[in-house]
This record gives structure tokens, C-alpha cells and sequence, in this order.
């Protein structure tokens, strides 16, 4: 036996070198695993060129000008019509002289005249005289968000610069807010203030430097850098759990410590980590998408999480054991908690939250992306030494990071060995608890143990053990029994088995299949554990996780299947088992070479094993479980597949090493059982029936001497019968024929056998022409066995049941008459049908896969929804005071601030200061020779109050962040001059929703129908591709061979695709439909021609991944890149003439009866024929209207 020293570093190393090998020869998964992130790299590069952050520099304060310099032409709409709101607008009407002024009775009418005058029109809705809400176009006109922390607030070109706050006053949204103000005074108090509103002043505050992002960007970032990683978590989650699923537990059987295990992954995929964090970082800090901050925190950062995403994988690897759900589970868990992040972008969560949802690493990586904006945005960036303390925080985020990084591995180690795939020894959940060491093993079971004074067969079934093997029992099986819980029920696999293995014999288990052979070698070398009973192996208990450790070191395996990793070479394997054996690494190659020459596999070691015959995999295998010479061999069939002259040479060097070891093999061959095997054991229904040598066998189950005797045709069978039983009296005749005649001779009568062929010499003339004499096999010992074995299982059965399952049948098949060709034909083509509706319904990968690609179609299509939600309800909301300006007795919030009154009428203003305390607002009051209300930055607003008692004029000053602080000032001042002529009532203004869907033009996301339809075109290759796996099971050879008609084949798996596509496709109308089109009318026409389209679109492309995969799929499927194409294919083709858009609740007219592009399908006459309702007649290019407004913008 070899020297073993079993290290973690040895192990660890030995398997790193694997994975390497593994990702360097599997350049296909290993160019999509770095593809995806170097590509989304790219893209965000490409995103930061178009989407350029804003650098903008210190800004003085500005004058803006008075309020009445607006005079533009402009369709001033209003609702309802009543003599209160007619006399607000005529008096409006004096201020804007050339707008023209229209009421309307409904909602309707005011959006059709909006939509025809989308960037010079305005409504005004009266819900009383003092409440009215004012529609301006969003985002040409006014900003339609209430505040955007990190969007530019001003912007600067080649000739100017200017602030988002000043649109409200070159819109002429505050001077029509103001101009209806002054007329609703007049009319409540019969005193004019129109002058002293209309000539208010404005100014801009001094503005800071800042970099900001435009609408979205800063969200974007954030939500690809959360996915910047998702192909190495996928990865890892399929190489683990394959590996896990497959090999682990073998290599623990052989030695492998389980932190070598996890260590080998973690290091390759931190390398891994490692390099992309650095290109990721490059980019980020290349294209400018972070500015101030350096090159060494974002690398440190991305680091950090993708380290916590591994360690998350393998967690959830290990907590699932399905590679498809660990990665879904793992992505979806880094969208859900990186999008909670986002609202830390906004401050919407209090600081301890922040800190306890920082155990889910998307979180603290989005905090920390958000520390990085935020400095970003105020020009600082994360720098150390920093006075401030903001960057600090980043290097907690950093150790939070490393934290959960290091949390979720101990915890994927942890599961690991509570939760074993495919074994069933566990540790105890406390076994770190143990007193005696941290690590300590616990007993694995409850095990009904059985092993005291057991009670070994005695009967004539089994054979005295000889007294030189008393004393050499190494495996000792002491009444055990197994169960398996299966959905039916519990299922009993080996019953009460009770025998002992000997030191310097060879013993084989005969059984068929089914019998509990593999069973019982899964629990010997520890895979499995026994329900009741105990197993020891040299005096070492298998159910004590301590002994079972110290057993596995001089285990060798070889199980049932083939236990070898498929990219490496066979020298490689036997490098790597070796290594993972303990073998010391001096004397690595020279074990390695010793079993090539043993197994005569030389020639054959630079082959991968993939590439390797069954016969030679087998061997590979078996060398694998003799590396390092153990002590205790334990084979399961290990000549399955062997031709003959292999299967000869292990029987050699089994029974060339079979001293001083113990050799226990299961076999099925009951021929190799014979020659090899010292002592059998025959098993039958997980019951041991029988064990001994093969004399003893053959001799207990009566078997003793063939005696065939060749006679002619003058040859007296009685005269011969009673020749032999004088001889040999119960000699008995088994077979006569023409021939022949054979005899049944008893072995014990073997002394008789001299006198008898005496006689028959002799008596030749008797017509005995030869003869020959033969022992019995011992196939035929077994035969008997399971022929008993099954007698007495049939007899135990129910007579009824008996009576049930033996109906009669005709031993001759009715013979059919034979069908007709096209008859034939179409019974194929719908039996191919169902076969192929069958392996759909059963294939829960292909229906999974096709549910996933369904849903990221739909994922658009639910923002837009979503974002529109939002959007309308942010933008329909009143100008309130609170919005900016604390409230009296409230506690600093940050970003209220009091409001400024700085008094430059050198009187008292008293009166106008108590109109505003009224408004509940915190006020500081100052003198203008005091103080420069330009300069003061620390609040968002303030009012300079000039002229004289009972003419005050005013000027309004507004910090450029707050975006709205124009609006709310002019609301402030109009309800102070309300209050000073004794009107306690209040005006109050709000914004409603313009008619028009803004989603697409504001985010710069493509419009949801696009994505939706050219993402259903991607389905096709997860349909129409199984074909490929046909081919790869030789399906197609065997149908072809059975007489099916190659068209036949492909017709009936089109008829399921085909619909199914079509399905999806209706589908897909209909969403679009009731979300797009729903006030749309569809004649017959129309109906019937899409639907004639849709099935030639599905039938055509089905038809198309058809002949794909007949030319390109004879190796793989490569779903996932014909998938690819086919979209760039569909998202890439033009329209001709024009493109209908979905706009929510719009119709849009194309002018001309000119061909359009819809639902991804050219049609000219079917749209031709739409009949759009009147009241849709309005919204017609409204989408292009607004993209040039943006544009222009």
C-alpha cells in the first residue's frame, strides 16, 4: 500500500487544475460566460456615449425677468363652462392677448383640441373657483417629475446656460398660474392685483458644480451592474451542482475533504471575478460614467459583490440541487433586493434599515453604487483621507460586502454536509458544538442496531466457515435492512441480511437485477445507510461518521456506472483520483503509470474519456478504485462491457492481490462468479438464500454429474436405465431423445463412476455408441435458486390477485390486414403527433424554457406599464408649500428648509408676514442690507418684499435643484394677497396629466410591442429543435428502420409545433390588443386575415428551425444561439412605408393607405382596412409630434 497523507492544499490544487482544464477545453460555455459581461461592458460603454453625464460649473445667480415678459400665442382650453370660470378666463384673456381662449363641457373634447395643438395648448380644469389644475405637455413644457436627485437640474450649450426650473416661466405655465390667480382676487375681493402678480420677479440662486446623469441613467447603471455577473452565477450553479450530483459524493468515498471541494470553485471563480472587475472598472472609469471617483473603489466594489454572488450560487446550489432553478432563484434574488436598493437612491428607507437589508449583498451593492452617485453628483467622489466622512461609508459597504460574501460560503458549506446529495450520512445540525472539537462527527442515524450475540445461519443453505478464515472476518453485515420511500410507498430492499466477508478471499454477490446487490455495496462504502442493523469493517462501525472516515482511506469503489470526468485525458483522471486519494505526490506518475500498464491502457492515455469505448471507460473506472492499493476493494460489476481478454486480465490481478485484502464484487455473470470467486453469495429479492464455495453449491442444490449417453437405433433405453441404477440407484434420466440419453449422477456417488463406465465399455453392443460425463454449473445452481425464490413468492400472493394477473392470451398474434399507403401515411403522421405532444408535456426543461422567454417578452411590456402608472400619478399632483418649506414646530428634513422674507421696503411688512404664517409655513425674516438672498444656498427658497405698504412688489428667488420652486412661491404670494384683504379661503393649483404616452420618449426603453413580438419570434428553436436529440438517441434510425415515413416524422411534430406557435402568437395578440388597441374595431376582414398570416408566419418559421437544425444540429441543439439570430433577424428588419405604434389608448392613422408594419408581420390590405373610431381621429402622429418636441428640447 501506498504512503497517503490526504491534504486540503493537495486536493484543492489537484482540482483546480481540473476545473481550469474543464473551462479551458469547453471554449464554447467558457466564450458565453465571459461574453455576456464583457458585451454588457461594451453596451454600457455605448449607453455612457449616448447617454452623457453632465458636468456642469459653478453658476452665478441669474435674473430671470418679470413674470409678464411671456406673450406668446398660445390655445388656452377650459372646463366647465359657468359664469364664474368664463369671467376667470376673460380676465386672463387681458393678459394673453393673443391666445385664443375655447370652453368645453368634457374631459374629451379638451384632450382632442390638446392633441391638435400638443406643444402651443394648454387646459385649465375648474373643480371649484379657488382649485383648478393646469395640463402643459410634459417634458417639452414643464417637468413632470416631483424631484430627481441625481438628473441635471441645469444644463449648458455653446451660446447659454440654463436651469429645468425656468421652463415653468419660458412656458408661460407661471404666468398663466398667475394671471388666473390675479383675476380670482379680483373676483373674490373686487380689488386688482394683477399688477403687482404679473410684475414679480424672478431669479435663479447661485449654482454649485455638479455631474449628473439624464432621466434614467443613474437607474439603468445600476440595474446592469446588478446583472454584470449573472453568467458566472449561472455557471458556477451548473458546474456545481452537476459536479455535486454526479461525482462528489464518490470523491468523498475516496477521500476528498469537502472544503477542497468548495475551495477548488471559490478560487477559479474569484480569479474569474478578479479579471472582469478589473475591465469592468476600466470602462466605468474610461467613459466617464463615474467621474470623480477612482479606478481602485469601483474595482474593490464590483470584487466584493461578485465574490458574495459565487458565494450565493453555491448556497442556493446546494439548498436546491437544480442548476435551472438555483439560477433563476439567484437572479430573481438580485433583481428583487437590488431593486429594494434603488429606494436608497431616493432616501427613502431610515439609515438602520439600510444597514439590516445590507446582509443581501444586491442590496449593499446598490448602497454602495448609490454612495458612489451621490458623491459623484456633488463633485467630491470617494477619496481618501476624507474631511468630510462621506467616504467612509463606502469602506463599510466594502466590509459589509466581504461579510456577506464570506457568510454565504460558510453556509453553503454548512448545508452541504446536513444536506448531502445522494447520501444519506449527515452531520448533526450542532455538530459544531461538540465539546471535543469544532468539527467533531456526530452519529448519523438512528439506527435499530442488531449486532449483539447475532445468530448466523446454521441450516444446509449456507457453508461452515473453514477454522484457518475464524478470526479474518474484515466485513461483518449484521441483520441489516434498507428502505426507500418512493411516492407508493416504503419499498424493502435488502431484508434481515446477515453474512461476513473474509481477509484473503475473493466473495462475490449473484443476484438479478433488482436484488439488493448495489444496495448493499452502497452502504459498505458508505453512500447509503441501512434502516435497521450495522455494518462494521474491521471492527470500525459505518454508522459512526469518525470510523466511517477512517474506513474510506482504505476503500477502492468501483460502482455500477462509469465514475470519470469527460474533458480530462485517462492520465489526467488517474492524476486527479490520486491526488484525491491521499497518494503522496512524489509517488503520483508512478502509480499512475503502474495501473496503464496493469489495465494495458497505454496506448489510450492521452484519449479524453469522452471519446473513450464503453469497454475502455470501464476500465478507466475500475483502474480508478485500485489507485493506491487499498486494502478493501469493493466492486460493483466491474467487468460490465469488457471483451473477453480485458475481463481475463482483471481476473488475474484480482487474484494475484487477493492476499491480505478483502475483495467483494457484485456480478450478474454467474460464469466469472465461478472462476473468480472463492465463496458465493446468492441473493434473490433482497434476501440472502444461499453462500458458500461452488462444490458446495452444486452439491446442496442437488446438482451433481451430467451423464449423456449417444446411442442407434438398436439401443434399449430400460436395459440402459437399469445398467446405471445398479450401479448408482438414484442416478436419475433427465433428457431422451433420438440421439441421446442423459442421466442426473449424485456427487457423492462419484466412486461408483469407475465400475459403471466398465459396463458401459463393454456393452456396446447394446447400442451405446459413446458417452461423456460432466459436473453441473453453476448457472444452473442459480437458475434454481430463482426458480425456488420466485415459487415462493407466487405462492405467498393472494389467490384472487392470482386469478386477476394471469389472464390467457393466444400464443399467436391475429393477424391484421395491411393499410393502404396514404392510410399508413396519416396514422404516422398523427402517432408522430402525440408522441411529440407527449415529450413536451413530460419535458419540464422545454416548458420552462419556453414560460422564461415568455416572460422576458412580457417584462417590458409590464415597465412601460408600470412606468406610465407612475409617471401619470407623479404627474398629477398639487403645488403645496410642505413640498419645499417646513411647517412650524416640524424637525429639520432634509431637503425642507424654511422660507427667506427679506424685507427691502425699509417699513414694517407685518401684514404680509402674518398672510403667510396662515399658510403654516416656518419663515426666517431678515433685512436686505443684511443679507444677499442670491447667496443663500442652504434654503430653496426665498421672497424679497420691496415697494410700499398696501403696493408691495415682489421678487421671487428659487435654489435651482428645487424644480418646482417657481409654481409654489407664485402660490405663496397669491394667497398672502388674498389673506391681507381678509379672504380666509386659499388658491390652490395643481398639474393634471396631459393625454399623451411619454414612457418610450422619456426612459429611452424600446416600446414593449416591439420587444414583445420580436422576443415570441425567438421561440421557434425551443419548439422545432428536438429533433436534434432524436438524432443524438438514434430515434430517427429506429423509426426510419420500423418502416416510418420520413415525411410522416417531420409533419407530425410541425402539426404540434405549429399550433403551439400559433397559440403563443393569439396569445400575444390579445395582450396587445386589450393593452394597446382596445378602442380600435376589427372587422371580419381584418380578423380573418391575421389569422390566415399568423399560421403561414408560424408554419413558415417552424418549417425554417427545421431545415436548421437538419443541417447545423447532428452535434448540439444551440437553441440559445439560433434563438439570438432570429431576434436580431426580427428586431433588426425595416417596414417599407411606415410602422403602426401601439400607443397606449391611441389609434394611429397612416396617411396614403400606405403598407405598415404590424405585430412583426407586412400587411397591407388587412390594416387597409381598420376602421378607426371618430374620437381617435385626433391622436393622429401624436408619438412623432412628441419625439420631435423632445428632440427639439
Amino acid at each position: 500500500m501506498h504512503r497517503k497523507q490526504k491534504s486540503v492544499c493537495q486536493q484543492t490544487q489537484a482540482l483546480l487544475y481540473k476545473n481550469l482544464l474543464n473551462k479551458w477545453r469547453k471554449k464554447r460555455d467558457s466564450l458565453l460566460e465571459w461574453g455576456l459581461p464583457v458585451l454588457l461592458g461594451l453596451y454600457m460603454s455605448l449607453f455612457a456615449n449616448f447617454k452623457e453625464s453632465t458636468q456642469f460649473p459653478e453658476k452665478p445667480p441669474e435674473e430671470l425677468g418679470r413674470i409678464d415678459k411671456f406673450n406668446d400665442t398660445y390655445t388656452l382650453v377650459y372646463m366647465p363652462i359657468s359664469n364664474r370660470t368664463e369671467q376667470i378666463m376673460n380676465k386672463t384673456a387681458s393678459i394673453f392677448k393673443g391666445a385664443t381662449i375655447i370652453g368645453v363641457s368634457n374631459q374629451s373634447s379638451m384632450d382632442k383640441i390638446l392633441l391638435d395643438n400638443i406643444l402651443e395648448g394648454a387646459g385649465i380644469i375648474f373643480s371649484d373657483t379657488l382649485f383648478y389644475k393646469l395640463k402643459f405637455f410634459q417634458g417639452h413644457g414643464i417637468p413632470f417629475l416631483k424631484e430627481d436627485h441625481f438628473s441635471a437640474h441645469c444644463w449648458k450649450s455653446s451660446h447659454h446656460s440654463t436651469c429645468t426650473l425656468a421652463k415653468y416661466l419660458y412656458t408661460g405655465f407661471v404666468a398663466l398660474q398667475t394671471a388666473i390667480n390675479a383675476a380670482i382676487i379680483e373676483i373674490m375681493t373686487n380689488h386688482s392685483v394683477m399688477e403687482e402678480l404679473m410684475s414679480v420677479t424672478v431669479t435663479n440662486m447661485k449654482t454649485l458644480p455638479f455631474i449628473a446623469k439624464d432621466a434614467l441613467q443613474n437607474e439603468m447603471f445600476i440595474f446592469y451592474c446588478l446583472l454584470y455577473f449573472s453568467s458566472f452565477t449561472y455557471f458556477a450553479s451548473l458546474s456545481v451542482t452537476k459536479e455535486r450530483k454526479k461525482s462528489k459524493d464518490l470523491m468523498t468515498m475516496m477521500g476528498l475533504q469537502d472544503s477542497a471541494f468548495w475551495f477548488s470553485w471559490s478560487l477559479i471563480y474569484a480569479g474569474f471575478i478578479f479579471i472582469i472587475s478589473i475591465i469592468i472598472a476600466i470602462i466605468i472609469t474610461s467613459t466617464k460614467i463615474i467621474v470623480m471617483t477612482g479606478f481602485m473603489v469601483i474595482f474593490t466594489l464590483f470584487f466584493l459583490y461578485g465574490l458574495s454572488l459565487i458565494a450565493l450560487a453555491f448556497l442556493i446550489s446546494v439548498l436546491l440541487n437544480k442548476t435551472v432553478l438555483t439560477s433563476l432563484v439567484v437572479f430573481f434574488f438580485t433583481l428583487f433586493w437590488g431593486g429594494v436598493g434603488l429606494s436608497v437612491l431616493y432616501e427613502q428607507l431610515p439609515s438602520s434599515l439600510e444597514w439590516i437589508l445590507s446582509i443581501f449583498s444586491p442590496f449593499a451593492f446598490t448602497t454602495g453604487m448609490t454612495q458612489i452617485i451621490n458623491l459623484d453628483y456633488s463633485m467630491n467622489g470617494v477619496t481618501f483621507p476624507d474631511p468630510s466622512g462621506d467616504s467612509y461609508l463606502m469602506i463599510a459597504t466594502f466590509f459589509i460586502l466581504a461579510f456577506d460574501a464570506f457568510l454565504y460560503f460558510v453556509l453553503a458549506l454548512y448545508f452541504d454536509k446536513i444536506f448531502p446529495y445522494g447520501s444519506d450520512h449527515r452531520y448533526s445540525p450542532l455538530f459544531f458544538l461538540s465539546s471535543s472539537s469544532c468539527f467533531q462527527y456526530q452519529r448519523t442515524n438512528n439506527i435499530i442496531e442488531k449486532e449483539i450475540d447475532p445468530e448466523y445461519p446454521s441450516d444446509d443453505y449456507f457453508e461452515p466457515i473453514a477454522p484457518e478464515l475464524h478470526g479474518k472476518e474484515a466485513i461483518r453485515i449484521i441483520n441489516v435492512r434498507k428502505e426507500y420511500k418512493e411516492k407508493s410507498g416504503k419499498v424493502e430492499v435488502l431484508k434481515d441480511l446477515l453474512f461476513d466477508v473474509y481477509e484473503g478471499q475473493i466473495t462475490a454477490i449473484l443476484g438479478h437485477s433488482g436484488a439488493g446487490k448495489s444496495s448493499l455495496l452502497n452502504i459498505l462504502n458508505g453512500l447509503s445507510v441501512p434502516t435497521e442493523g450495522s455494518v462494521t469493517i474491521y471492527n470500525k462501525n459505518l454508522s459512526e461518521m469518525q470510523d466511517l472516515e477512517e474506513i474510506r482511506k482504505i476503500i477502492g469503489f468501483c460502482p455500477q456506472f462509469n465514475v470519470h470526468f469527460d474533458i480530462l485525458t485517462v492520465k489526467e483522471n488517474l492524476r486527479l483520483f490520486a491526488k484525491i486519494k491521499g497518494i503522496h505526490p512524489q509517488e503520483v506518475d508512478q502509480e499512475v503509470q503502474r495501473i496503464l500498464l496493469e489495465l494495458n491502457i497505454q496506448n489510450i492515455q492521452d484519449h479524453p474519456a469522452e471519446h473513450l469505448s464503453e469497454g475502455q471507460k470501464r476500465k478507466l473506472t475500475f483502474g480508478i478504485a485500485i489507485l493506491g492499493d487499498p486494502q478493501v476493494l469493493l466492486l460493483d460489476e466491474p467487468t460490465a462491457g469488457l471483451d473477453p481478454f480485458a475481463r481475463y486480465r482483471v481476473w488475474s490481478f484480482l487474484k494475484e492481490c487477493k492476499a491480505g485484502r478483502v475483495i467483494l464484487l457484485s456480478t450478474n455473470l454467474v460464469d466469472e462468479a465461478d472462476i473468480l470467486a472463492d465463496r458465493k453469495v446468492i441473493m434473490s429479492n433482497g434476501r440472502l438464500k444461499c453462500a458458500g464455495s461452488s462444490i458446495f453449491l452444486k452439491k446442496r442444490w442437488g446438482l451433481g454429474y451430467h451423464l449423456s449417453l449417444y446411442k442407434n437405433e438398436i439401443c434399449d433405453p430400460e436395459k440402459i436405465t437399469s445398467i446405471i441404477n445398479h450401479h448408482i440407484p438414484d442416478a436419475k434420466l433427465k433428457t431422451e431423445s433420438k440421439e441421446n440419453l442423459v442421466y442426473t449422477l449424485p456427487m457423492e456417488r462419484a466412486n461408483k463412476f469407475p465400475d459403471l463406465f466398465s459396463d458401459l465399455d463393454e456393452g456396446s453392443g447394446q447400442g451405446v455408441m459413446s458417452y461423456d460425463i460432466s459436473i453441473s454449473t453453476l448457472n444452473e445452481v442459480f437458475m434454481k435458486v430463482e426458480e425456488i425464490s420466485t415459487t415462493e413468492q407466487e405462492m405467498s400472493r393472494d389467490a384472487e390477485s392470482l386469478y386477476e394477473m394471469e389472464p390467457t392470451y393466444s400464443s399467436c398474434p391475429e393477424i391484421q390486414k395491411t393499410v393502404g399507403d396514404m392510410e399508413l401515411w396519416r396514422r404516422q403522421v398523427c402517432a408522430m403527433a402525440r408522441l411529440r405532444f407527449l415529450k413536451l408535456k413530460h419535458g419540464r426543461k422545454e416548458l420552462l424554457t419556453l414560460l422564461l422567454v415568455l416572460g422576458i417578452s412580457l417584462y417590458p411590456m409590464l415597465v412601460e406599464v408600470i412606468f406610465e402608472g407612475v409617471l401619470v400619478h407623479k404627474n398629477d399632483w398639487e403645488f403645496k408649500p410642505e413640498l419645499y418649506f417646513l411647517s412650524p414646530g416640524q424637525l429639520p428634513q432634509d431637503p425642507l428648509t424654511s422660507l427667506l422674507i427679506i424685507n427691502n421696503t425699509e417699513s414694517n411688512i407685518e401684514d404680509f408676514i402674518q398672510s403667510l404664517k396662515h399658510q403654516n409655513i416656518l419663515l426666517e425674516i431678515d433685512d436686505f442690507k443684511n443679507r444677499n438672498s442670491t447667496e443663500e444656498l442652504s434654503y430653496n427658497g426665498a421672497i424679497v418684499v420691496s415697494g410700499k405698504r398696501k403696493d408691495y412688489r415682489f421678487s421671487a428667488l428659487c435654489n435651482t435643484k428645487r424644480r418646482h420652486c417657481f409654481p409654489i412661491l407664485m402660490s405663496i404670494i397669491s394667497n398672502g394677497l388674498l389673506r391681507m384683504f381678509n379672504h380666509t379661503q386659499q388658491i390652490r393649483t395643481a398639474r393634471g396629466p396631459y393625454p399623451f404616452s411619454f414612457v418610450v420618449t422619456y426612459t429611452g426603453l424600446p416600446e414593449a410591442s416591439f420587444f414583445l413580438f420580436s422576443f415570441v419570434s425567438c421561440i421557434s428553436p425551443y419548439l422545432a429543435m428536438s429533433s436534434v436529440h432524436d438524432y443524438k438517441k438514434r430515434a430517427k434510425a429506429q423509426l426510419w428502420v420500423s418502416g416510418l415515413y420520413p415525411s410522416a416524422y417531420w409533419c407530425g411534430q410541425a402539426l404540434v409545433d405549429t399550433s403551439i406557435f400559433v397559440f403563443i402568437l393569439l396569445v400575444m395578440y390579445v395582450i396587445f390588443y386589450t393593452t394597446y388597441l382596445a378602442q380600435v374595431f376589427f372587422n371580419t376582414r381584418i380578423v380573418f386575415g391575421l389569422v390566415t398570416i399568423t399560421f403561414g408566419y408560424a408554419a413558415s418559421l417552424i418549417l425554417f428551425t427545421y431545415v436548421i437544425s437538419f443541417i447545423f444540429g447532428k452535434r448540439r441543439k444551440n437553441s440559445g444561439f439560433w434563438s439570438f439570430c432570429f431576434y436580431i433577424l426580427s428586431a433588426g428588419k425595416p417596414s417599407r412605408d411606415g410602422v403602426l405604434l401601439g400607443d397606449a389608448g391611441s389609434g394611429v392613422r397612416c396617411g396614403g393607405g400606405k403598407n405598415v408594419q404590424v405585430l412583426g408581420i407586412q400587411s397591407a390590405s388587412v390594416l387597409q382596412n381598420m376602421t378607426y373610431l371618430p374620437e381617435l381621429e385626433t391622436t393622429r402622429s401624436s408619438r412623432t409630434i412628441a419625439f420631435i418636441s423632445w428632440f427639439r428640447e
